[in-house]
């Protein structure tokens, strides 16, 4: 048996797709016999104490809150922080037998440095985004003249963190090939180092409903039954490209009166509202609301819309092409990898001579209008994606591999201990 831990902080993207691909991984290794789980949700906000949970014989969640007072975040603080949570994991981590940690986010580096001084089993750290994309807002020319071996600012001391993580990490896994290179090329991670697992979803969940059960949501929601309706479904930021959706589907409006768009999701709201320059009454903001209801949204849903600047192999496309909903999405690194033109329609990014990415809202507009407006068209994609998704992003897939890369280092792990046993003795 192997006992894998699973470490996860109360970042914001925990909600988002992080949260989707932790729920699909565990869901589907659980599905196999040779595992137990742990998942150790620290910073935790909804508890007071360190608890533990058991929902299945085989699957814990462990649950450990931040400090009563905590002061801000430095060095000192997350190392502190870090060794009360290794104190704390201490009567439940195993010394011995195949025992592996998972990492998701750059916040759990002072957990790694403090988990390589007291135990020999791997860890392995899943890349599903980049500090550089955050900050920089997609824009990697912004990265020339860092200096992040010695790094003097905020920007530098992040990116070092984020390498620091990947460096001692004894595994790292990218959901796409292009975040692989930027590893390799950027941070000197040794590429064999590296594995590409692309994310899956159980598809088998995702079930068509009928035109009149549509029709009774679309009712329920108070949307007609003639709106097409567009969703978006996220982070509404900037880096969603959700403004320049916004811009197009205005400017679409202008040629179809029967359009309707959803944003789904918490963020800068505020500032869509800023953007908006008529059509209030076409743009429906639902915050963020519970899965029960976004899958209703899904099930509603005409045309999906991911026109992001970056992002890597998103659960939200995923998501959509199990509820066979036609896709218009930005064609960037990563959404590349994922989908073809007979699987999608995707808008080109402008890159100017700086590096920075926009789009163009004509492009946008056209393509919501040409969407729109043939049935048969989104039926094709709708299909199309739906077969890809069925072939290649399974969760059954993704958690095979993974057991798979477990297997391989718990191995090497131990023939490494059991050789520098040897040459002790």
């Amino acid at each position: 048996m192997t006992t894998l831990f699973i470490f996860k902080s109360h970042a914001r993207g925990m909600q988002y797709g992080l949260g989707t691909y932790l729920r699909e991984l565990t869901e589907s290794l659980l599905q196999m016999p040779d595992i137990i789980l742990f998942v150790v949700a620290y910073h935790n906000q909804s508890f007071k104490e360190f608890s533990i949970k058991e929902v299945s014989p085989r699957y814990k969640e462990v649950f450990i809150p931040s400090p009563a007072f905590r002061v801000s975040q430095n060095n000192t603080s997350d190392k502190k922080y870090a060794s009360a949570v290794l104190r704390l994991l201490s009567s439940i981590i195993p010394v011995k037998g195949k025992v592996i940690f998972q990492m998701n986010y750059i916040d759990d580096l002072a957990i790694v440095i403090e988990l390589k001084k007291y135990y020999k089993h791997p860890v392995i750290s899943v890349v599903q985004f980049a500090m550089w994309q955050q900050l920089f807002e997609g824009n990697r020319k912004k990265l020339t003249g860092l200096n992040i071996d010695k790094p003097s600012d905020n920007i530098e001391f992040t990116f070092s963190r984020e390498r620091e993580l990947y460096r001692l990490s004894d595994h790292v896994v990218s959901v796409t090939s292009y975040m692989k290179e930027f590893l390799v090329k950027e941070y000197s991670i040794d590429q064999d180092k590296i594995t590409v697992i692309q994310n899956g979803i159980n598809y088998n969940c995702y079930n068509p409903v009928s035109r009149l059960q549509k029709n009774e949501i679309r009712r329920k929601f108070g949307f007609r039954d003639d709106e097409v309706i567009l969703l978006f479904s996220g982070r509404i930021d900037y880096c969603k490209g959700v403004f320049y959706l916004i811009e197009a589907f205005e400017e679409a409006c202008k040629s179809k009166n029967n359009l309707r768009l959803v944003l789904l999701g918490q963020g800068e709201i505020q500032e869509c509202f800023k953007r908006t320059q008529a059509l209030f009454g076409k743009i429906t903001y639902t915050g963020f609301i519970q899965q029960e209801q976004v899958s209703l949204f899904y099930m509603i849903a005409d045309i999906g819309m991911v026109p992001s600047i970056y992002d890597h192999c998103p659960l939200t496309i995923l998501e959509m092409m199990g509820n066979r909903i036609p896709l218009i999405v930005s064609r960037i690194n990563g959404t590349d990898e994922m989908l073809s033109d007979d699987e999608c329609v995707f808008i080109d990014p402008v890159i100017n001579e700086s590096g920075d990415i926009s789009f163009k809202i004509r492009e946008l507009s056209d393509a919501i209008i040409k969407l729109s407006e043939n049935v048969r068209l989104r039926r094709e994609l709708a299909r199309n994606a739906y077969c890809l998704l069925e072939k290649r992003f399974a969760a059954s897939r993704m958690a095979e591999d993974m057991n798979r890369l477990f297997s391989s280092l718990i191995n090497k792990c131990n023939v490494k201990n059991q050789h520098e046993k040897t040459k002790r003795g």
